[in-house]
């Protein structure tokens, strides 16, 4: 789908929720995940698992920019109050690669449709809280060879730079320095280097 350039939010880890209702059940799972596969086939298996569970919600945010891919799906339940409301949680928090799943398991009490959707948010929004967020930092890798005499010069600039971390060295005649830097600073950082290395740019 393409790296994105700029910082995003996703989830730090998995969550789940468990919320009743009137006797309903409703297991909220939120999961990061890379791709729209990935989310759909996380949804198969927790279809698979809640065999006997009356619906499976799902709200999706995967990708970024012009490849973003916003999806929910209420599973039989009334429209817009199962996965919509779900996701509308994904869209509020700005977070992306990400799927929120609620099973829902019938206790015999109707709900209406506000307190549906209202019941799903909550399973969702307790699995999100459970999951936890974090920002990521989209990176590219650039290696460089520097002399023993510039390595001190350097490393002193990366430990003064958040945007450029180390990620890898290897020791030969030279060093083999392997760079992460964060992709909208990469400009930048391609420039000091060369500065720094008294090398063309664009022979980095």
């Amino acid at each position: 789908m393409g790296a994105p350039v700029e910082a995003f939010r996703t989830l730090a880890g998995r969550g789940v929720s468990e919320l009743v209702v009137e006797r309903s059940r409703f297991l909220g799972l939120a999961v990061p995940v890379t791709s729209l596969a990935e989310a759909l086939a996380q949804v198969d298996a927790l279809r698979a698992e809640h065999h006997d569970a009356r619906h499976v919600v799902f709200g999706l945010r995967v990708g970024h920019g012009p490849h973003l891919v916003d999806r929910s799906n209420d599973d039989g339940e009334p429209a817009r109050t199962g996965g919509f409301p779900v996701w509308q949680l994904l869209v509020g928090e700005e977070l992306h690669d990400v799927l929120v799943a609620v099973v829902r398991y019938y206790g015999g009490i109707k709900l209406g449709p506000g307190g549906l959707a209202r019941a799903y948010r909550e399973a969702g929004r307790l699995a999100l809280e459970d999951a936890g967020g974090m920002t990521v930092h989209p990176e590219v890798e650039l290696t460089v060879h520097v002399p023993y005499a510039l390595l001190g010069k350097l490393e002193h600039w990366v430990e003064g730079d958040e945007a450029v971390r180390v990620a890898g060295q290897a020791f030969g005649v030279d060093v083999a320095v392997t760079l992460a830097i964060r992709a909208v600073a990469e400009s930048a950082a391609r420039a000091h280097l060369a500065a720094l290395l008294q090398r063309d740019p664009d022979a980095l």
